[in-house]
């Protein structure tokens, strides 16, 4: 008797058409594969037997735009190999890195959206995994080649889900990831879509909008108009200090009197404070009032 060729299916989770996977199948099939995702249909069995020739193990990607006029910065996770072992690795490297490559272009994004977006990957072994980082960190498309998603809306809802026996080792596996990444965006105001990718597989994309750029405050109107006179002083003491009347009046060709009533005014209004034998130098408010006219 002929021992029956067991059927290869790559992609855990992925039923035959009589609607079941045999459990020493998915017992003997990898969680990640890198790449080997089959062509034709998928649902085929004798398709799924079949895997791209040459096609290499090619690590998740993360690609991040700074603008959509420059080819992207690529980096490539590739410290971990395809095994079940380290998976959990993986998927924790994979989101802390992109996150990481998010913050730095501005994300509002939190990491828990990257986590549930790379635990997801799961379902689809990891197959041709890119991670695209658009908006200043505030668009995040994951892609993949897996098997897809057939019904999308389904996968928006709690308690809905393809996840093995095995994936659960992993990740949680009961149906909340898309669900809890829905309602983290619902509060920042953002949205989540799920298409199919281009051949097979899915895209994810989260996006929130940016916040606004807040003007800086215009500076303070100051509360005093010096005269001309007055702020040339305020200029010298700011330079010469500690300085008193004497040498105001020098410098500027002025007498000792009218240089010390000007200083009257600049300590009245905060802008000076005297010192031993009459000296002034200028405080803070001085300054910040020469910082607001000049």
């Amino acid at each position: 008797m002929t021992a029956r060729r067991p059927v290869h299916n790559p992609v855990p989770g992925l039923t035959s058409h009589s609607g079941a996977v045999r459990a020493e199948d998915d017992a003997q099939r990898p969680l990640a594969t890198y790449g080997h995702a089959p062509d034709g249909d998928l649902t085929n069995p004798s398709a799924a037997t079949q895997t791209r020739p040459g096609a290499p193990g090619v690590p998740p990607l993360i690609a991040v735009y700074t603008d959509l006029h420059s080819p992207p910065l690529v980096i490539a996770v590739d410290d971990f190999p395809a095994v079940d072992a380290r998976l959990s690795e993986l998927i924790q490297a994979l989101a802390e890195r992109s996150y990481a490559l998010a913050v730095e272009q501005g994300t509002r994004l939190p990491i828990g959206v990257f986590r549930e977006l790379a635990s997801n990957l799961v379902h689809a072994s990891f197959a041709d995994v890119v991670v695209t980082i658009l908006d200043h960190g505030n668009t995040i498309r994951v892609s993949d080649r897996g098997p897809g998603i057939p019904d999308k809306e389904a996968a928006l809802r709690p308690g809905f889900t393809s996840a093995t026996a095995r994936q659960r080792t992993v990740i949680r596996g009961v149906g909340s990831g898309f669900s809890v990444v829905k309602e983290t965006l619902a509060a920042l105001d953002g949205d989540l879509e799920i298409e199919d990718n281009l051949g097979q597989g899915t895209v994810v994309t989260v996006r929130v909008k940016p916040l606004a750029d807040t003007p800086l405050a215009p500076t303070a109107i100051p509360a005093y108009n010096l005269s001309e006179r007055q702020l040339k002083i305020l200029l010298l003491v700011v330079e010469l200090a500690p300085v008193g009347p004497t040498r105001l009046a020098e410098e500027l060709g002025v007498s000792t009197s009218t240089a010390y009533r000007d200083l009257v005014f600049l300590k009245e209004a905060g802008f000076v404070v005297s010192g031993q034998a009459g000296q002034r130098s200028a405080t803070d408010a001085g300054i910040a009032y020469l910082d607001a006219v000049l």
